[in-house]
């Protein structure tokens, strides 16, 4: 899939194991809970079902017989996003919405316009899938350029390296010289723990608890390689995987 320029410029990545709901008549309905904010699965079936209803049909190409041509039944399309994703989006969205105001970090200098995104995500500009995107990628460079850099730790980059190789975006298997080797400077990686932890200190502040159906949440990211970016989930990073280092 030919990715957005915007999406391949950033990774980011979050989350910490977080408490699960306790399965009472009280919870019912609900996906989480930050802080005084409720996350409620209606909210959640508003954004999925706005994005799949807005999902561009693709046509056959010239050399793809439609099903009536070839006689076999229509495949079951492929959503372009799932409910444990608009999760995953709605839980470090709010995360990191309460990170940027209790810090009183400035605005993105450069907003992300939806359109530029649309495609990457296979969902239309004017889905508000793709805005809340929109809005996470903001927030991922407001935080990345208001925190002070940290340096990975051997066990930090392993645990971006093998979510990467989860996705089938690298060789599984690596040792870590050799990752370190093919992360280079690794600077995707120092942004990714930047937020990392920022939005895991918030998730413990806040008591952060999730619905056991979409736990573990982790945060989307991407980063961008030779073939274009590689989309991937991380589970919350905590801060004992990274160094502090001073700006």
């Amino acid at each position: 899939m030919n990715r957005g320029r915007r999406l391949a410029s950033i990774l980011v990545a979050a989350s910490l194991g977080l408490g699960s709901l306790v399965g009472c008549q009280s919870e019912t309905g609900k996906a989480a809970f930050i802080g005084d904010t409720t996350i409620t699965e209606d909210r959640v079936s508003q954004v999925f079902d706005d994005a799949v209803a807005k999902t561009p049909k693709q046509e056959p190409g010239p050399e793809e017989p439609g099903p009536e041509a070839s006689g076999s039944p229509a495949p079951a399309a492929e959503l372009p996003v799932t409910r444990q994703e608009v999760v995953d989006l709605l839980v470090s969205l709010e995360l990191a919405r309460r990170v940027v105001k209790e810090k009183n970090m400035p605005p993105a200098k450069e907003p992300t316009e939806p359109a530029e995104i649309a495609q990457a995500l296979a969902v239309a500009g004017d889905s508000e899938y793709v805005k809340l995107w929109a809005e996470w990628l903001d927030l991922q460079t407001v935080i990345t350029e208001n925190t002070p850099r940290a340096t990975l730790t051997d066990e930090g980059i392993m645990t971006v390296y093998r979510a990467l190789a989860e996705a089938g975006a690298i060789q599984p298997g690596l040792p870590v010289e050799q990752v370190r080797e093919q992360f280079g400077a690794a600077i995707f990686a120092e942004a990714a723990i930047l937020v990392s932890t920022s939005l895991g200190a918030e998730a413990e502040t806040t008591k952060t608890k999730v619905n056991p159906k979409y736990d573990p949440i982790s945060a989307p990211m991407a980063v961008g390689t030779q073939q274009g970016p590689v989309f991937y989930n991380l589970p919350y990073i905590s801060s004992d995987m990274v160094t502090d280092v001073s700006l």
